[in-house]
């Protein structure tokens, strides 16, 4: 990093009699006395004055903070400083963190040795040469000056705005990626840098160090050989999802890298090997996935998370009947909503003293139960779900354990140098999942359902081969792919329609005499022309809960807004507040009509028209 070169006198007024001294190039005592209108109180002009503690057997001089003479540091200089909001100053120490702190403390010199102490001979060197005092030591208080002073000239700082970023892969202002180990950087080319010495846009900070990938060169057939062994040991439900699995692991090397992050639900029965096969997956990933958690909150994740893009591996992620914790998974999957596309999910959050606290985090998630909970359409478009059946039955048990021992020692084995092909092969990456995407939107697909394809057979490609994609090899994942469209036409956004109609179908409308129906009981009885206890005229009853039949247009009217009758149906739900109508109109045929709808010879309504067809497909 390059620093500012500081120049200007240093001002100083004797303390009793005797000297105030400061190892410099010159004495800015001497220089004070020489030329006294320099330092006259009236000519100061609002200067900033600190009290600094001498090394000279506890004499006090009272210097101008501005008129301090630094070294110049623009060879090496090992903190980082950022800038100030509040009274706060934001650095980057040599230990590579990212630190806040007060004007105060800084002035007084508090805790600015600990910043810099243990951080190697160059480091005390630069200390001794920018804020030097006698016995060869270095002045905390004028370090602290130099601190204020440095991000006072960089100017106000919003920690909830800047790119801050840690442990990942990321994508850099080039376009390419980079691994962010903890301490270094780890670049496509096998190429290491520390994080004070690394000059981008965004930020890197420290984080504990884990195991860098591996750029070792790794043939093709390991991974091959890896993934051959792997399918006979669990119950796979297609001969496909084996490759989906994998594929979904070797994306997952690249972190917060690809633009969008698929996550995977893989789901079965007890003794299915679900964990089992997750461990596996953290196997391979190593500690750059960290350990798998089994039991988590959305305030627990975001925070041990902030600002990394690594995956992240959930066990028993199992459905609750209890809210509380129905609230807690829901409250997950937003999270992980957020982290699947661009920029990852950046939440903000107010403190007790009213300030915020922003956190982003950004990934591909794995999650496993027995049963998978039901996934709403915005959150199901995000997952590829595998259900694994009960394991393959084996006539010798002991060597079915031994195969299985052998693929975990495997895994450990080429971890670090999976992980440095993942990122070695990354420059391919965008032209690999673009090919693809273009593959899948020839089969059907839509642009989320090829995106969702293409990072799980982009990272397939890139573990499985050397080279740009060709024709070729986009025949040979047509299968896979074909799976993966399949298991996204679950989610398409027309589900969330389908929701809200079986919602007011269901809706339960209370009667005369304590009697209870649906909405949907009372519909399909007028159209079957059938009796129902408790309802004499079915029309009328649905009319009075601002619903309408439509002989002459053959559909129903509901009417629109917060307050109507029929907007009480969905009270309490996702779909208060009249948004009930745009989920609607996800329904092909819907309709909303822009004006008001006759629906009785005396009574017009804005309304929004569901075919009759629609209640009954």
């Amino acid at each position: 990093m390059e620093g500012r070169k500081k120049t200007g006198s240093f001002a100083g007024q004797a303390n009793g009699g005797e000297d105030s001294k400061i190892v410099g190039q010159r004495d800015p005592i001497v220089e004070a006395f020489a030329n006294p209108t320099r330092v006259a109180p009236s000519e100061a002009d609002g200067n900033l004055t600190s009290s600094i503690q001498q090394d000279t057997g506890g004499d006090v001089g009272t210097f101008h903070a501005r008129d301090i003479k630094y070294a110049d540091p623009v060879e090496f200089c090992p903190i980082i400083p950022l800038g100030h909001s509040g009274g706060h100053y934001f650095i980057i120490p040599p230990s590579g963190q990212f630190r806040k702190l007060t004007a105060e403390a800084l002035e007084a010199g508090r805790g600015v040795r600990s910043l810099f102490l243990g951080s190697g001979t160059k480091t005390e060197e630069w200390c001794r040469s920018m804020f030097s005092a006698q016995n060869n030591d270095w002045c905390h208080k004028r370090a602290g000056l130099w601190i204020i002073e440095q991000c006072n000239a960089k100017g106000v700082f919003e920690p909830g705005r800047a790119d801050l970023r840690s442990i990942g892969v990321w994508c850099d202002d080039a376009g390419g990626a980079i691994a962010h180990c903890g301490d270094s950087l780890v670049f496509p080319d096998g190429q290491t840098q520390a994080l004070l010495e690394h000059h981008a846009k965004y930020i890197p900070i420290g984080a504990g160090p884990i195991t860098p990938p591996d750029l070792t060169p790794m043939l093709p057939g390991e991974a091959a050989n890896l993934l051959h062994s792997i399918r006979p040991l669990w119950g796979w439900k297609t001969p496909e999802d084996a490759d989906i699995w994998f594929g979904w692991v070797a994306a997952a090397c690249l972190g917060g890298f690809p633009d969008w992050r698929t996550h995977l639900y893989v789901h079965g029965s007890r003794g299915s090997g679900k964990s089992k096969l997750i461990e596996l997956a953290a196997c391979l990933l190593g500690d750059f996935a960290g350990e798998v958690i089994n039991d988590a909150t959305e305030a627990g994740i975001r925070q041990s998370r902030d600002n990394q893009a690594r995956p992240l591996l959930m066990d028993e992620f199992e459905p609750d009947d209890n809210p509380r914790n129905a609230s807690r998974q829901d409250s997950m999957l937003a999270l992980l909503r957020r982290m699947s596309g661009g920029a990852g999910g950046r939440i903000s959050r107010g403190r007790s003293d009213h300030s915020p606290v922003s956190f982003r985090t950004l990934g591909p998630a794995y999650v496993t139960s027995i049963n998978h909970i039901h996934l709403e359409p915005q959150d199901r478009s995000r997952f590829v779900l595998l259900e694994l059946r009960a394991l393959p039955s084996c006539q010798d048990p002991t060597q079915a354990a031994v195969d299985l021992s052998g693929v975990f020692e495997m895994s450990r084995e080429i971890s670090a140098r999976f992980r440095g092909r993942m990122l070695a092969q990354s420059s391919r990456w965008n032209q690999t999942h673009g090919a693809i995407s273009a593959k899948a939107r020839t089969l059907g697909a839509d642009a989320r359902q090829a995106d969702t394809a293409a990072t799980i057979l982009a990272g397939l490609d890139l573990a499985l081969f050397d080279g740009e994609i060709d024709d070729l090899r986009l025949e040979d994942l047509e299968a896979p792919m074909r799976a993966l469209i399949a298991d996204g036409k679950e989610s398409e956004e027309m589900s969330e329609g389908r929701d809200a109609l079986d919602h007011l179908l269901s809706a339960s409308l209370s009667l005369d005499h304590g009697i209870n129906r649906t909405v949907g009981e009372i519909v399909f009885a007028h159209f079957d022309q059938e009796p129902i206890t408790g309802v004499e005229d079915p029309v009328a009853v649905l009319r009075r809960h601002g619903i309408y039949v439509l002989e002459n247009r053959e559909c129903l009217a509901l009417r629109t807004g917060k307050t109507t009758t029929s907007a009480k149906l969905y009270d309490k739900t996702k779909w208060s507040n009249g948004s009930y109508v745009s989920a609607l109109k996800k329904i092909d045929g819907v309709i909303q009509p822009s004006s008001g709808v006759r629906v009785a010879p005396h009574e017009q309504h804005r309304v929004v028209l569901v075919p009759f067809e629609c209640l009954f497909s």
